[in-house]
């Protein structure tokens, strides 16, 4: 399969023209590594399918982001390395200078790295980071060009892995000041019966607080991920969630996400336990403990040895995002959780896709066959919900139910 864009080995009879003529060339480097995921999770077809975007995208900014005359390749047959070879400035006899390509480097950081990221939808959900790096060649006549050009680019590629480390950096203690600072905001979602829109409970949901550059929880909890610091941001989310619960109507529930660590969480057990409830002014009646699917299913010795704890005390279990793409229904049956709540991917445009009907039929049945109540989550239009009340849905959330209200924070109201 011939890649859509070339390697600048196959330009370098050009570059070295340039080279000999202007006495420099200036260079940018964008790593675009974020493909090789692509390719492993989506296989061939999705990765070219992404690079010829990435191509088209790089001739519609031609002359907007970098100019016309600017030669782009990559930086070897099917790399990953996007090199941009800028032309000249419009006065000839202006050399460029590495203030230039500073210049360029931002610009493209903000603009074409933005662009490129989106490429990449669906299969990668948000905009990746892409580093951006500079280098120059300089002539010099008792050595080869080509030299002088790999030169830049080894520059150019140290400059981007320095600019990625600082952005990690940057990143991990923005995520540690969320955690170390507690600066989350907490928002309850109502859960509402199908059949008549009455309120049966709320779930909270956590983002960063204004000014943290984490304020949406997909930001938030993807950097807890990648830096292996879920435990301690759900511990923060969970501990918030249930000192926000006193504002709550005393018949009103309250499901709030864990993961599976936290269930042996000395905080989370015994007396600190019962402490904390009483301080929240929460009955653990009340109490709907919510966890994944995926991972109820890669957890579930743990779960079944633990739930009995919780059972005991009052609590009751959720399990989350069923029908997402894990098959666990069996593991799911065994634990006999209260509450199934149905991915959103089957919920939206339920009413249009006989598949996703037939997948809701199918955990609804599950759910009533060991006695648990299931929840729609997602729901955005008055036809899914319509849809959904006569498959036999109990409960739903979604932007069409309510939307999430964010509460004060319990330390400064």
């Amino acid at each position: 399969m011939r890649d859509p864009l070339p390697a600048y080995h196959e330009q370098l009879g050009e570059l070295e023209g340039h080279l000999e003529e202007q006495g420099a060339i200036g260079l940018l480097y964008l790593d675009l590594g974020f493909l090789d995921s692509i390719e492993f999770d989506y296989g061939t077809t999705a990765y070219a399918e992404v690079r010829h975007r990435v191509r088209n995208l790089l001739e519609e900014q031609r002359g907007k982001d970098f100019r016309s005359g600017d030669i782009v390749a990559l930086d070897e047959p099917g790399g990953y390395g996007l090199l941009i070879f800028l032309d000249r400035k419009r006065r000839r006899e202006v050399p460029v200078v590495n203030a230039d390509l500073l210049a360029a480097r931002k610009r493209l950081g903000k603009s074409l790295s933005k662009s490129l990221g989106k490429a990449a939808f669906p299969y990668l959900k948000s905009a990746p980071a892409i580093p951006v790096g500079h280098g120059m060649a300089l002539h010099n006549p008792l050595l080869l060009p080509k030299r002088a050009i790999r030169t830049a680019l080894d520059q150019a590629r140290l400059i981007a892995e320095h600019e990625r480390a600082l952005s990690e950096t940057d990143s991990r203690q923005r995520l540690e000041d969320v955690i170390a600072g507690r600066r989350i905001v907490t928002a309850f979602q109502p859960i509402l019966r199908m059949s008549d829109r009455s309120h049966l409970a709320v779930e909270a949901l956590s983002r960063g607080a204004p000014g943290t550059g984490m304020e949406a929880a997909n930001l938030l909890f993807g950097a807890a991920e990648h830096f292996d610091l879920m435990v301690e941001l759900d511990r923060l989310c969970r501990s918030r969630a249930l000192l926000c619960s006193g504002r709550l109507p005393t018949s009103t529930r309250l499901f709030v996400n864990t993961l599976p660590a936290s269930i042996r969480d000395p905080q989370f057990r015994g007396k600190p336990l019962i402490d904390f409830l009483d301080k929240a002014l929460l009955a653990p009646g009340r109490l709907v403990i919510e966890i994944t699917e995926k991972l109820v299913i890669e957890n579930y010795g743990l779960f079944l040895e633990e739930m009995a704890y919780y059972t005991e005390l009052g609590m009751s279990f959720a399990v989350d995002d069923v029908g997402s793409g894990y098959s666990g229904l069996e593991a799911i049956s065994r634990l006999k959780p209260a509450f199934l709540k149905i991915d959103m991917s089957l919920v939206r445009n339920v009413h249009e896709s006989a598949v996703n009907r037939e997948m809701v039929k199918a955990i609804i049945s599950l759910g009533h066959g060991i006695g648990a109540e299931v929840v729609a989550e997602g729901i955005e239009v008055e036809e899914e919900a319509e849809q959904l009340v006569d498959l036999g849905v109990d409960y739903g959330q979604g932007y069409l139910l309510a939307r999430p209200e964010v509460v004060p924070d319990p330390r400064t109201a």
